[in-house]
């Protein structure tokens, strides 16, 4: 039993503690460092060690003073996070954009001379990244490297996370009371960036209607006036769009909607008719603040969704998103991505000896993995020969198939946004797949070809690989919900790879009829195709492309590589040339490469290093993921090892 002592608020005790699962099997967690303290309890980062591999989480902790003063309902905080999570848990795949819950119970500890069992949670950990790793560090981030709030598209992309993330939880029965931008925890860089919502200590799930005794809870500035004055029967999904309308107000202009110092300031200031406009904001970004009509629009929005009595507000979170997002999407695109990109930039990372690697899942599956769509909170969902695969994290869940058309030939997974996939593969075939289902299911005019590659967004503008027996590979572009004329690349035997470089061209690479390796940029839209010029090698296996900074890298065979950027090429070989498989670009421009038992990093001079190899790991990679300090790859059996630094 651990011994606390009296003093011990920060509960420094539990550092390097051993906590085992109850509910699993050879798992246990190791609390490595404590991550902050908040009024009932304590975070710390751990790793969770299973049979199969290792994981970073959260293990959050209730405080010993707080059970020991207020019993039962002390315990009810974590009970209530608890519940509320454990609701959205069994969903596969689960919402991405709120926290996953992995484990709960207590540990048994001594404090003041009394036994204690002292409840605890664990809590899936989010890589913040550069940026920050809260919703508000991300704001005072864009503010001091940009000089104004999130523009026009990100803010669009928060909210959709947002509003997504409270209906899957208003749809449990939970209002989570406590929607702030502390309370939402970011991973991820541009197109790849989420939101996710957390902290459910004063969330109220039905059947548990308890609190502290003269406690509403709640932030000042964010909270609701019905649930500051403990109007208990009027708190409901509309209490939290009263938050979710602070936020946005926050993410436009870095300003807070209601300024208040407290709770009872903050019910003051919503009692007045009148709201502040966006035009007030003097970080409003200037494509937005060069649109009155559309910040009259959004200001009207948030008025209503801030009322003071609840039942003159829209209930539903989309409600109030879907109006803000169509404003939004009329803004002109923002011209400070390159702002962006230059401050996440980084030095060159440490040598190998310095990286800190984990096997998060044992290689040596029986499942043959064919295609993988990475989200930037390192959950990802795979198409293997058996169907769909879900990764959360921790483990391997099978997704449901049921709905789809063909589920026995899906061949390819595609990321069109945060937990939103194109799935696809025989009879010409592909859809839609969400947690919230199949959708926008879509057929060929040909059912003898099979789609192999997909890349870009059908709703706009994607492109598909198809194959049809023995016959040359063919290009099927898609433009707003229609097919244009497909291209027939009669010089190619495959296309292995393609990835969307900038808004209307891909980068695309294979193995040619001549028996070498080929690398093109297409343009559907104009049919337009040219080829990278590049030295002999007999396959291209694998590209990526990064939108954000318009770099793309080609990698295959016998370690060649091509760097595409500004219409420039660089091309370079890998010592000991080994075949490369896996390729991937971090939001910095730095480039990783995996061939077997080894990922590779491109700096951004062009050299290549090993920094990691384990000649034990014999099967080829077939996916990388990279963020600003983390990278992530999978092999075919479905193993997946993690590299960190910092």
């Amino acid at each position: 039993m651990i011994e606390l002592r009296a003093e011990d608020g920060q509960l420094t005790g539990l550092d390097g503690a051993i906590i085992p699962s109850l509910a699993y099997d050879g798992v246990q967690y190791e609390l490595e460092r404590s991550l902050g303290a908040g009024t009932f309890s304590v975070a710390f980062y751990a790793v969770r060690r299973a049979p199969d591999g290792e994981s970073p989480s959260v293990i959050k902790v209730l405080r010993p003073n707080m059970l020991r003063r207020d019993g039962t309902m002390a315990s009810l905080v974590v009970e209530k996070e608890r519940t509320a999570l454990q609701r959205l848990a069994d969903r596969v795949p689960p919402t991405p954009f709120v926290v996953q819950l992995l484990d709960a119970d207590s540990v048994p500890v001594k404090f003041v001379g009394r036994a204690l069992r002292l409840p605890w949670l664990a809590l899936e950990y989010v890589h913040g990244g550069a940026e920050g790793t809260t919703l508000e560090e991300r704001i005072d981030f864009s503010l001091e490297k940009t000089g104004y709030a999130f523009d026009a598209a990100r803010a669009a992309q928060a909210l959709r996370c947002l509003a997504s993330g409270l209906e899957a939880v208003h749809e449990v029965g939970v209002i989570h009371r406590d929607l702030t931008t502390w309370n939402v925890l970011c991973c991820g860089f541009g197109v790849q960036e989420v939101f996710k919502i957390s902290d459910f200590g004063i969330a109220r799930p039905d059947g548990h209607q308890g609190t502290f005794i003269g406690s509403p809870g709640g932030t000042a500035g964010f909270a609701p006036p019905e649930q500051v004055l403990g109007e208990k029967d009027k708190v409901g999904p509309a209490s939290d769009v009263f938050a979710l309308a602070s936020i946005v107000y926050r993410m436009l202009t870095g300003d807070h909607y209601f300024p208040a110092n407290t709770t009872l300031d903050g019910v003051l200031l919503a009692q007045r008719a009148e709201r502040r406009p966006l035009a007030d904001g003097a970080r409003l970004t200037p494509e937005l603040r060069e649109r009155p009509a559309t910040c009259r629009a959004i200001d009207a929005v948030l008025a209503q969704a801030t009322a003071y009595d609840p039942a003159h507000r829209p209930t539903g979170s989309w409600a109030v998103a879907r109006q803000i997002i169509d404003a939004l999407e009329g803004a002109p695109a923002s011209s400070r991505m390159s702002q962006r990109v230059n401050s996440v930039s980084t030095r060159p990372p440490p040598r190998r000896e310095s990286w800190v690697w984990r096997v998060r899942h044992q290689p040596g599956d029986e499942r043959i993995v064919r295609s993988v769509a990475w989200d930037s909170d390192g959950s990802c969902l795979a198409a293997t020969a058996s169907g769909l695969a879900f990764w959360d994290g921790t483990g391997w869940r099978t997704a449901p198939t049921s709905a789809l058309p063909h589920p026995e030939g899906i061949r390819f997974v595609h990321r069109v946004g945060a937990g939103a996939w194109l799935v696809g593969g025989d009879h010409a075939t592909i859809a839609r797949y969400s947690p919230e289902g199949v959708t926008g299911v879509v057929q060929g005019a040909d059912p003898e070809v099979t789609y192999v590659e997909a890349s870009g967004d059908l709703n706009e503008l994607a492109v598909l690989v198809g194959k049809r027996g023995s016959e040359p590979p063919l290009l099927f572009p898609r433009h707003e919900d229609r097919w244009l004329e497909p291209a027939v690349l009669s010089r190619a035997t495959a296309i292995s790879s393609l990835s969307r470089l900038e808004p209307h061209r891909w980068l695309m690479c294979g193995r040619a009829r001549s028996g070498s390796g080929f690398a093109v940029i297409y343009a559907p839209l104009t049919r337009e195709m040219k080829r990278i010029e590049s030295g002999a090698t007999r396959a291209y296996v694998a590209c990526r492309a990064s939108r954000d900074l318009g770099v793309g890298l080609v990698v295959g065979a016998s370690g060649r590589t091509l760097r595409v950027s500004s219409g420039r090429t660089l091309e370079s070989v890998i010592e000991d040339e080994p075949d490369l498989s896996a390729v991937a670009i971090e939001p910095g421009g730095l480039g990783y490469a995996a061939s077997t038992g080894c990922i590779w990093l491109q700096q951004l001079d062009g050299s290549w290093c090993c920094v990691w190899r384990d000649p034990t790991w014999t099967t080829p990679f077939v996916s990388l993921f990279a963020d600003t300090g983390l990278v992530t790859g999978m092999t075919a059996d479905g193993g997946i090892i993690e590299g960190r630094w910092e």
